[in-house]
């Protein structure tokens, strides 16, 4: 088999430091294809985890070994496939997340579960596919988690803070879809982006956006900030269906205090917000990312439809992938996407 180039992060002991590295490919399992990936993206949780973040509590999923390959979106071609997939054939063009691992989508091919590959639509734009899944499906975990459905949620008032990220704006898009009314908490200049992505209100989150805000919300949301996690649980209403975070401490207590002491705190932390709850409010949740079927079936639903999208902020070639990472590192706006210059 020919070779698989690949973006090899180096890992905190050499300041997150990436090389170009040609490896052989391997052959997918049984459930598995192989996609020679013409574009993925770059995400937050890259950066971090370059940084060492989250290392103690990935190690028990082997995704923590350096040097790795990171990203868990990919777009591309079906080039091969496992002995039991019927789902996809050669040549059909895919997008799709794998599992946080130490083999990643920063490549030019991946193996990944048919079970976590969507058919992309006719004539989509590739790059803009990409930026789409990891986000997509962590912030539906988070929006279950707050005890939110498509069936559930016309109607009901649901706060988003964080709402101009990545996360927030496929909430924004999602929920309004299914026919929420969404309060979005943001900065003033992201203001008409979150309009347009579907929020009915928009709050400043520079001038003490928790005064004006009063305890009837159906859901709440977080995106953001830790530090404003009982705040946002303030603002829910008695008999609340939830609320839920995707910037809870887990896996830094882990980082920082060892098995025990993290679970101590981890415990700890969670049983006191949770008992903050207003009375009868059903849900509460700290959201960590996993493909989920649902998720990615919703995913190809709003895609169909387009309902969903992400703006990208600067496309590079696998080559290139450091600038991807300092784009994101330096928070910079819009999606950082990797693509691969060979072709499938």
């Amino acid at each position: 088999m020919s070779e698989n180039t690949i973006v090899a992060c180096l890992g905190p002991t050499a300041k997150g430091a990436i090389e170009i590295r040609r490896i052989s490919r391997k052959k997918p399992r049984a459930d598995e294809i192989e996609v020679a990936v013409q574009a993925a993206s770059v995400n937050p949780i890259d950066v971090r985890r370059a940084e060492g973040y989250g290392r103690r509590l990935l190690s028990l999923l082997g995704a923590a070994k350096f040097p790795m390959v990171l990203g868990n979106d990919f777009a591309g071609t079906v080039i091969a496939v496992g002995t039991s997939v019927r789902t996809f054939k050669i040549g059909d063009v895919v997008y799709g997340v794998k599992p946080t691992s130490i083999e990643g989508t920063h490549a030019s091919h991946v193996l990944t579960k048919a079970a976590h590959a969507i058919p992309a639509p006719e004539g989509q734009d590739l790059q803009l596919l990409a930026a789409i899944p990891y986000c997509f499906v962590t912030m539906w975990l988070a929006v279950r988690g707050a005890g939110l459905t498509r069936q559930n949620a016309r109607g009901k008032r649901v706060l988003v803070h964080g709402a101009a990220g990545g996360l927030g704006t496929l909430a924004l898009q999602m929920l309004s879809a299914w026919g929420a009314r969404v309060t979005a908490i943001t900065w003033p200049s992201s203001s008409a982006a979150c309009l347009d992505a579907g929020a009915a209100e928009v709050v400043d989150c520079t001038n003490s956006p928790f005064a004006a805000l009063t305890r009837t919300f159906d859901a709440t949301l977080n995106f953001a900030s830790w530090e404003d996690d009982l705040s946002l649980v303030a603002c829910l209403r008695q008999g609340a269906l939830g609320h839920a975070t995707t910037v809870h401490p887990m896996l830094r207590n882990f980082d920082e205090l060892g098995w025990l002491h993290g679970a101590l705190k981890t415990f700890s932390e969670k049983k006191r917000r949770g008992n903050a709850l207003p009375n009868g409010t059903k849900h509460y949740a700290w959201t960590l990312f996993r493909p989920e079927g649902a998720a990615l079936s919703e995913l190809e639903e709003l895609v169909r439809l387009g309902h969903v999208n992400l703006p990208i902020g600067l496309r590079k070639p696998f080559e290139e992938a450091a600038e991807a990472l300092d784009h994101v590192r330096a928070g910079r706006a819009g999606r950082a996407i990797l693509y691969s210059l060979e072709t499938p």
